[in-house]
């Protein structure tokens, strides 16, 4: 079981991706392209995020 809070990251950026792109788009090849992107940039962002509060006291 994943309980690192990269692989909760990972876990949730997917099902959160995957159920935009089905809600958004209705051809599965565009349904694929904008789960990919999306769940990219969940990753992203959330790395980024994490490095620049990385400093900050608790």
């Amino acid at each position: 079981m994943m309980t690192s809070h990269f692989g909760l990251l990972v876990l949730f950026g997917f099902f959160v991706s995957l159920t935009f792109a089905v809600l958004m788009r209705d051809v599965p090849a565009e349904q694929l392209a904008l789960g990919a992107k999306l769940w990219g940039s969940f990753i992203g962002v959330g790395l980024a995020l994490g490095w620049l509060m990385a400093p900050l006291p608790l």
